[in-house]
């Protein structure tokens, strides 16, 4: 039998110590392939800063407020093109109040930093336009667009007769009815939303500069994550605003900040501004959201990092996209109430009965979750 070299053993033993030391060490400087989310600033869009309102109405009546309205954010560390150091996220799942993410799940692959950047403000002047547009209209002020289809299904009846470039230009329920003009996507949610699926409608359209006349037959809605289906109707086609006018200027004051989900407290502070008294008197409500031209509000990402941030600004009222509320049970901030939302004059109505203390009409998110599950075979 050969003789164990002890000390050779104990060489190889510190050298692998050595080793495995100085790769930890490596890991913890080189960029991982992850992000680190956690709670953004609550930024109250009722407020000024500097003498300057963060939302600005110009050439139009305005009004003072007392309701703070917080928009939440996200805080990411990490790019597109680079992730956080393996330190950084050694110490994120350490916490509770961070979250690791893979860099492909924060930034879509195709993307770099500066395109991605871009992306968002793009975003998010689309959220502060259609947030304007929306906001003018509940509060009663004359606005247009243009409804244009970009989009056609030709499996949906309307497929069959729409084309991409068409501009919807007014609508009929009857056929001895006059044409209804359409000025906004709005009035046409407001119709179709009111007429059962598989309704004939009746549509003035311009197609490459000449007027049209088409018919088809409206489809079913589908249910939504949360078992909930929308009333009424739909097209089935995909349609974007166009030339969209207000009869005055919002001026926004944000930097760095993008993406489309700050769309409905836009809209929310835009109405309080435009309408006499405190919408939602004294109190601070926070809340999310995306907004598209007719006022559906659309779920975002990141909800529980933005009610912590809404919580350290002192909101205990938090408005979520019902199509979020799954996200929000079990981490609600303390004292925090979570109400679920599907349009703009959902949050009008909850802001307002928020202020009288009112809140019986109201849907929570935990209510609207428990009946989704109780409605499950």
């Amino acid at each position: 039998m050969g003789r164990i070299d002890l000390r050779d053993s104990r060489q190889r033993i510190k050298l692998a110590a050595v080793v495995f030391i100085v790769l930890i060490a490596l890991g913890m400087v080189i960029p991982s392939g992850y992000v680190v989310a956690s709670a953004g600033p609550a930024i109250n869009v009722n407020s000024s800063v500097e003498n300057k309102e963060v939302v600005e109405i110009k050439k139009a009546q305005t009004y003072p407020s007392d309701t703070r309205l917080l928009m939440t954010t996200v805080a990411a560390q990490g790019t597109a093109d680079r992730g956080v150091l393996g330190a950084q996220a050694w110490y994120a799942l350490l916490r509770k109040n961070k979250q690791l993410l893979p860099v492909e799940v924060m930034y879509p692959q195709n993307l770099n930093a500066d395109e991605y950047k871009e992306q968002n403000k793009e975003l998010m002047e689309f959220s502060q336009d259609s947030a304007a547009l929306i906001a003018f209209e509940l509060a009663g002020y004359k606005v247009s667009m243009q409804i244009k289809v970009v989009g056609v299904d030709p499996n949906n009846p309307s497929g069959k007769v729409l084309k991409e470039g068409d501009i919807i230009k007014g609508m009929k329920i009857f056929p001895q009815d006059s044409y209804y003009e359409l000025k906004t996507q709005n009035e046409l949610s407001t119709v179709i939303d009111r007429v059962p699926p598989n309704t004939t409608l009746y549509f003035q359209i311009v197609r490459d500069g000449k007027e049209q006349e088409v018919h088809f037959e409206t489809i079913p809605y589908k249910k939504d994550a949360t078992g909930w289906v929308h009333p009424g109707s739909l097209l089935g086609v995909t349609i974007e605003a166009i030339n969209v006018k207000i009869p005055a200027t919002v001026e926004y004051l944000l930097k760095d900040i993008g993406g489309p989900s700050a769309g409905n407290m836009f809209a929310l502070a835009i109405y309080d501004k435009l309408t006499k008294g405190s919408l939602g008197g004294g109190h601070t409500i926070a809340g999310t959201g995306t907004v598209a031209w007719d006022g559906d509000v659309g779920p975002i990402g990141g909800i529980t990092h933005k009610m912590r941030g809404a919580a350290a600004e002192g909101a205990r009222e938090f408005l979520a996209p019902a199509l979020n509320c799954a996200e929000t049970i079990g981490y609600e901030p303390p004292g925090m109430r979570v109400w679920a939302i599907r349009n703009t004059q959902e949050s009008i109505l909850a802001v307002a009965e928020i202020a009288q203390g009112n809140t019986e009409k109201l849907t929570s998110c935990r209510d609207l979750v428990e009946k989704q599950q109780q409605a499950r075979p």
